[in-house]
């Protein structure tokens, strides 16, 4: 069922309840159309869930293929999809490993204070 607007305070216990998180950026328009990076996937990797990907844009950067989740090559073909997606979900070991290291590169990369540390840090480096 849709569940229609969903609050940011409503999102960890809604991606708390998926096994794996799928958002299958794809390029349109001979490429001039991708997904930029796909907040989406930083946020379940926060949850600890394993995310699949597109291959688009940087979608792929978001999702570490064989390490976070998995990107799939081609998005449009659907036994491609179909078949990542089956095997995240047939292999509870794989999508705990893919948990774990979800959850931690959500906290060693995508948390605000490290961002905003390696920001800084770009910055000064610049500023001389």
């Amino acid at each position: 069922r849709m569940l229609g607007r969903v609050t940011d305070e409503q999102l960890p216990r809604l991606y708390g309840c998926a096994d794996v998180s799928a958002m299958l950026c794809r390029s349109r328009w001979g490429g001039l159309e991708q997904e930029g990076f796909g907040i989406v996937f930083s946020e379940a990797a926060s949850c600890g869930v394993p995310q699949i990907a597109g291959k688009s844009g940087g979608a792929a950067d978001a999702v570490l293929d064989g390490l976070t989740g998995k990107v799939v090559q081609n998005p449009s073909d659907v036994a491609q999809v179909a078949n990542t997606v089956a095997h995240l979900l047939d292999d509870a070991f794989l999508r705990s490993l893919m948990s774990v290291a979800s959850r931690e590169r959500a906290l060693n990369t995508f948390d605000y204070n490290v961002l905003t540390k390696s920001l800084a840090q770009v910055l000064t480096v610049d500023a001389r």
